[in-house]
């Protein structure tokens, strides 16, 4: 429970550290405050529990005109996040991919997809995203951890652990 905790703050520091990205001369001060202000009321609705909330918080951030990339793969990361917590585990990868789609080696983003993956059982899908976060960001300690449990329980059950491409490329439906 503590890691989960650590961990989305970890996220949602980070998500305030892109949001307020002072570089971006086409959004106001106004509009990254107010982001920032949407940002936090989607956190502490998923905090809460009320992840319907949270979800249509981050869905009405992924839809406003004017984000940079990496503010967008942020809004998805977060909205896959509450689609996790929610059960919505599908939803969740779709979410996490798209994430990906907006910034391609955002390692939160594909470690978070690999623990989704690890829950549905697609154990082989998870050992590629676990070995590409790794390689992103190789001192982050519980991307080690999960990728070693993993490889692990991999053995185990007698399944291959070697990765030979870490792109693992998942199709996203239309969203409605």
């Amino acid at each position: 429970m503590l890691n989960r905790l650590i961990i989305c703050l970890l996220t949602l520091s980070l998500a305030l550290l892109i949001l307020l990205d002072n570089n971006c001369q086409a959004q106001s001060n106004t509009e990254r405050l107010d982001l920032i202000s949407a940002v936090e009321s989607g956190y502490l609705a998923q905090r809460r529990g009320d992840y319907e909330l949270a979800i249509e918080i981050y869905t009405s951030i992924i839809k406003r005109r004017g984000l940079l990339p990496k503010q967008r793969a942020v809004s998805y990361l977060l909205r896959g996040e509450a689609k996790r917590d929610n059960g919505q585990l599908e939803e969740a990868i779709y979410d996490f991919t798209r994430a990906l789609n907006q910034w391609e080696n955002y390692p939160q983003a594909i470690f978070f997809r690999g623990q989704v993956l690890v829950q549905l059982n697609r154990l082989p899908e998870a050992l590629i995203d676990f070995t590409r976060a790794v390689e992103l960001d190789p001192n982050r300690e519980s991307y080690n951890t999960s990728l070693s449990l993993l490889k692990k329980r991999m053995q185990a059950e007698g399944l291959p652990i070697e990765v030979q491409d870490t792109t693992l490329q998942i199709t996203i439906p239309q969203e409605h």
